[in-house]
């Protein structure tokens, strides 16, 4: 086997929400505080975000969510929406899809 075959690249979500949905995370978020005022400004940072990870061989891959069903995930966990319990949603949707890709079934 090669090197190259030996490396595998490393894979990262990141929670992409929708721009009709910014302003609901705003006000869900426990964590607004900390999040770019506008859904352009925040696209602008995570595309930026994106790039510089690629250069260091991670590559991000942007999983939709909709808020509605993360505040539904936080509330049944009895957690707060924050950065941190955004990227355990995302990590476990990306479990769930790559569960169902296993079994050769796709989800729309």
């Amino acid at each position: 086997m090669t090197q190259a075959a030996n490396t595998k690249t490393q894979i990262a979500g990141l929670c992409w929400v929708r721009p009709e949905q910014w302003n609901r995370l705003l006000e869900v978020a426990e964590d607004s505080d900390r999040l770019e005022t506008t859904w352009e400004e925040w696209q602008e940072k995570s595309l930026e975000m994106i790039e510089v990870f690629a250069t260091r061989g991670i590559l991000i891959e942007k999983v939709d969510v909709d808020i509605e069903a993360l505040i539904a995930w936080c509330q049944d966990k009895d957690k707060p929406v924050n950065a941190s319990t955004r990227a355990e949603y995302v990590t476990a949707l990306m479990m769930e899809q790559k569960k169902l890709d296993s079994k050769g079934q796709t989800r729309h």
